[in-house]
């Protein structure tokens, strides 16, 4: 029982240390796009609010 347990330790020690390399590699690209399309969003509602007044 305690192969099985320092197995499964190990296989989900290594699986955890993947996806956080993972989510380092992809931050970067991901977090700037996110951030331009929030920005245009924003950009697109304030332009409504201001056409529709004038």
């Amino acid at each position: 029982m305690g192969e099985i347990t320092s197995a499964l330790t190990t296989s989900f020690t290594e699986i955890g240390s993947a996806l956080t390399g993972i989510v380092g590699d992809v931050l970067p690209i991901v977090l700037p796009l996110v951030g331009g399309l929030v920005v245009v969003s924003v950009g697109i509602k304030i332009f409504k609010k201001v056409t529709s007044k004038a």
